[in-house]
């Protein structure tokens, strides 16, 4: 009996792998639409960067100019004290001069002192270690 067991179990077919279904690509119209939705998410994340960036750089641009202007606005006001000192100066030495027992005199030529010009002085060659060696600015 075990040898006609044996027998069966010999004639019995072996095991075979068995295939699975292909899987059918997407229609093309489909695999267009999904590259379409991957396009447009990389477009997205670029477009929403950039604008990002624009309007960090008009944030910062509009402090820069907020911060120039009341610069700007500073030397205004210093200018406007500086003029309005000068001519402080200029009234309280004409009502000076007008005072009796002053001791300053109008302006006229026969108290004009002329200086005569110095002579020119003769130029200094330039040594040649100078021209060579060119002087790097000091801001930087």
């Amino acid at each position: 009996m075990s040898a006609a067991l044996n027998s069966k179990r010999s004639k019995k077919p072996a095991a075979s792998v068995r295939q699975l279904p292909n899987r059918e690509q997407p229609p093309q119209w489909l695999r267009s639409l999904l590259l379409t939705q991957q396009v447009s998410v990389f477009a997205t994340f670029v477009l929403a960067g950039a604008v990002l960036a624009v309007y960090g750089w008009t944030v910062y641009a509009q402090q820069l100019w907020g911060k120039e202007y009341s610069r700007l606005e500073q030397l205004r006001r210093n200018e406007r004290q500086i003029t309005t000192s000068g001519e402080v100066l200029k009234n309280q030495i004409a009502n000076q001069s007008n005072r009796p027992g002053s001791t300053l005199v109008p302006q006229n030529p026969d108290n004009l002192i002329f200086l005569r010009t110095a002579p020119a002085r003769p130029e200094k060659p330039v040594s040649a270690s100078s021209q060579s060696s060119p002087v790097a600015p000091l801001g930087y």
